[in-house]
C-alpha cells in the first residue's frame, strides 16, 4: 500500500517535470487522482544530470508511468506497437503457465465430454433406427400371472 503511494508521488513529481504540450495531454481528471493518492511525507528528487530512464524509481512507477505514456503521449503508431507488444508478452507468459501447471488435464477433459456427446447421438440414431422391444418388471409380470390365474377358472 505505501509502495503505491510512494510511486503516485514519483509519478506526480516526474509529472511536474513534463513540458506544457505533454503535460496537457494527460486529462486533469487524471493528474488529480494521481495528487490525491500520493504520500505527501515521501519526497522524491528527479537529478536533472540523468535521463527519465536511468532515475531511481519504484517498479510501480514506471508500471504507472507506462501506461500514462501508452495511453495518453504516444504517436497512434507507438500506441499500436505497444498494444502488440503487450499482447505478444501475455500470450508468452500463458504458454508458460499452461506449460508450468500442465492444463492438458482440463484439455483432456474437455475431449472427453465431446466423445461421449459423439456417442450420445450415436445411441440415440440407432434408437431411432431400431424397434424397442418393451419388458415388463419383474413385479408386474407376477402380477399378470396371478390375474391369469383367476380369469381361467
Amino acid at each position: 500500500m505505501n509502495n503505491r503511494k510512494n510511486a503516485y508521488t514519483e509519478v506526480y513529481t516526474i509529472l511536474q517535470d513534463l513540458n506544457e504540450e505533454e503535460y496537457n495531454k494527460i486529462p486533469p481528471e487524471v493528474i488529480e487522482t494521481i495528487k490525491e493518492n500520493r504520500n505527501e511525507e515521501y519526497e522524491y528528487f528527479l537529478d536533472d544530470e540523468l535521463e527519465l530512464k536511468d532515475q531511481p524509481m519504484l517498479p510501480e512507477t514506471k508500471a504507472i508511468l507506462f501506461n500514462l505514456f501508452r495511453d495518453y503521449l504516444a504517436t497512434p503508431e507507438q500506441r499500436i506497437k505497444i498494444i502488440r507488444m503487450q499482447n505478444e508478452e501475455r500470450q508468452k507468459n500463458e504458454l508458460k503457465k499452461q506449460q508450468m501447471y500442465n492444463t492438458d488435464v482440463f484439455a483432456n477433459k474437455s475431449i472427453n465430454k465431446t466423445t461421449k456427446l459423439d456417442e450420445n447421438e450415436v445411441k440415440a440414431n440407432n434408437e431411432e433406427n431400431q424397434i424397442i422391444v418393451y419388458k415388463e418388471n419383474i413385479f408386474r409380470r407376477i402380477l399378470n400371472k396371478i390375474k391369469h390365474l383367476f380369469i381361467k377358472k
